[in-house]
C-alpha cells in the first residue's frame, strides 16, 4: 500500500508542477510527422507483404528523437523494434510493449537488466554467447554471420565454434540469422555473392538442427532491389525516415519516391539589415550582394546541427517561397537574403519539399545524409505532429 500512495504522490506532485512550471517556447524546432512515418512504414511493408518488418530505431531513430518514434511506431504491427545500444533499449521498454532487438553489444553486466521474455541479443562473438548461455536462462539470440563486410561478425568457422558449444546449452534459443550488405547503395555493385554466402552459413545451422524462424540480410535499399522470397524479414534503415543514398539514374531509385519525409527544422527571424551594394554578411564575407539587400539572421548555426560547409549553397523557406541562405554560418547563427519580413516569424531550415530538404544540404555540405541526421543538437526541442 505505501508503494501505491507514493506512487499516486508522484503522479499528483508532477501534475501539480506541469501546471506552475513556466513553458518557455524555443526559438528553434523540430517536428516529427507521424502520418509520413506510418505511410512509410505501410509503403515498405507493401513491396513485401510475406514478410516481416522491423523498423530500425538506433542512433536516436536517426536523429528523430528516440522517444517520439518509438510512439508512433507503437501504431503499427511491428513484432521489433530495432535498437543500437543498452541506454536505447531501456527507453523503448519504457513507451512501447513490443518486442526488442539489441542489435549491438553490451557490457556483460548489463545483460542482468534485460527483460528476456521481450529482447532478442544479436551475438557475434562467442564471449558474450559463453555468458549468456551460463545463465541458465531461456535467452533468444540472432546469430549475426559474416558475409562480407568483415568488421565484427561471425566467420564459417566462428559460426562452426558456436554451433558446438551450443549444442551444450538448449536453452539458448537461435530465433533469427541476419548479416548486413556492405554496399547497397552502389547500383553498380552485384550482392549475389553476398547472398549466396548468407545461405551456405544458414544451412550449416540448419545442418545442427536448428530452425531459426526468421533469415534477413536486407537493408533499406535491398528493400527496392531484391525479391528473393528465401528471406522472410528486413530492417528498414533510413527508408523509414524517407532518405536514401541511391543515384537517381539507379533503377530502384523510382520506387523510393513514393516514400516522404518525416522531418522538418524550424526557426524565427530575429533581426533584419539592410546592406549596401558589394557589401557581405558574416564571417569572411564570404557572399556579397550586387546591389541592396536586406538581410535576415536566424539563431540556427552549426552547434544546432547545420554545416558550416553549407555555407552559401542552399536555401530556406519562407512563406512558401525559397529563400537563399547567405555568408558563412555561424556557431549558433546563420542569415538569409530575403525580400519581407516579419521580426520573430517561422523560417523553415529543412522542409518537405527536395529542394530544401536534409538531402540537399547532405549534397551541399559533402556529408552523407546518415551523418546529417545523427548531428542534430538534443537539446532542440522535438514535437510530433
Amino acid at each position: 500500500k505505501f508503494y501505491v500512495y507514493l506512487h499516486k504522490y508522484t503522479l499528483m506532485w508532477n501534475w501539480i508542477k506541469s501546471i506552475f512550471k513556466p513553458r518557455v517556447e524555443p526559438m528553434n524546432k523540430i517536428y516529427i510527422h507521424a502520418k509520413n512515418i506510418l505511410h512509410n512504414y505501410d509503403y515498405l511493408w507493401s513491396l513485401h507483404p510475406w514478410a516481416s518488418l522491423f523498423p530500425v530505431l538506433k542512433s536516436n531513430a536517426y536523429g528523430h528523437w528516440l522517444e517520439l518514434v518509438t510512439k508512433i511506431l507503437n501504431k503499427t504491427d511491428a513484432p521489433y523494434l530495432v535498437v543500437d545500444s543498452f541506454p536505447e533499449y531501456q527507453i523503448v521498454k519504457k513507451y512501447s510493449n513490443k518486442n526488442i532487438l539489441l542489435l549491438w553489444e553490451t557490457l556483460k553486466r548489463n545483460y542482468r537488466k534485460f527483460n528476456y521474455s521481450r529482447t532478442t541479443f544479436c551475438v557475434y562473438n562467442i564471449e558474450t554467447i559463453n555468458y549468456l548461455a551460463k545463465k541458465n536462462k531461456h535467452i533468444k539470440i540472432h546469430l549475426f554471420v559474416d558475409t562480407g563486410m568483415h568488421r565484427e561478425w561471425l566467420t564459417e568457422e566462428d559460426l562452426v565454434n558456436v554451433l558446438e558449444f551450443l549444442k551444450d546449452y538448449p536453452k539458448i534459443e537461435i530465433e533469427w540469422v541476419l548479416s548486413h550488405f556492405y554496399d547497397a547503395d552502389n547500383a553498380k555493385n552485384n550482392m549475389e555473392q553476398q547472398i549466396e554466402q548468407f545461405k551456405k552459413m544458414y544451412h550449416a545451422i540448419v545442418d545442427y538442427w536448428y530452425t531459426p524462424k526468421r533469415k534477413h540480410i536486407w537493408s533499406s535499399a535491398w528493400l527496392v532491389k531484391m525479391n528473393d522470397p528465401f528471406f522472410n524479414a528486413y530492417r528498414p534503415w533510413l527508408y523509414l525516415y524517407w532518405y536514401t543514398n541511391l543515384a537517381h539514374d539507379d533503377e530502384a531509385f523510382e520506387l523510393t519516391r513514393k516514400l516522404r519525409p518525416a522531418l522538418t527544422v524550424n526557426s524565427r527571424i530575429i533581426s533584419l539589415r539592410e546592406i549596401q551594394e558589394w557589401d557581405g554578411v558574416s564571417y569572411n564575407k564570404t557572399w556579397k550582394t550586387d546591389s541592396k539587400a536586406l538581410i535576415a539572421t536566424i539563431p540556427f548555426g552549426y552547434f544546432e546541427w547545420l554545416p558550416r560547409s553549407a555555407s552559401n549553397k542552399i536555401v530556406f523557406n519562407y512563406k512558401k517561397q525559397y529563400v537563399r541562405q547567405v555568408g558563412n554560418v555561424c556557431m549558433n547563427l546563420c542569415c538569409a537574403k530575403i525580400d519581407k519580413w516579419e521580426l520573430f516569424d517561422q523560417i523553415e531550415i529543412i522542409w518537405l519539399w527536395w529542394q530544401n530538404s536534409i538531402m540537399e544540404l547532405a549534397k551541399a555540405s559533402w556529408k552523407s545524409p546518415y551523418e546529417i541526421l545523427v548531428w542534430f543538437d538534443r537539446n532542440i526541442r522535438r514535437e510530433i505532429i
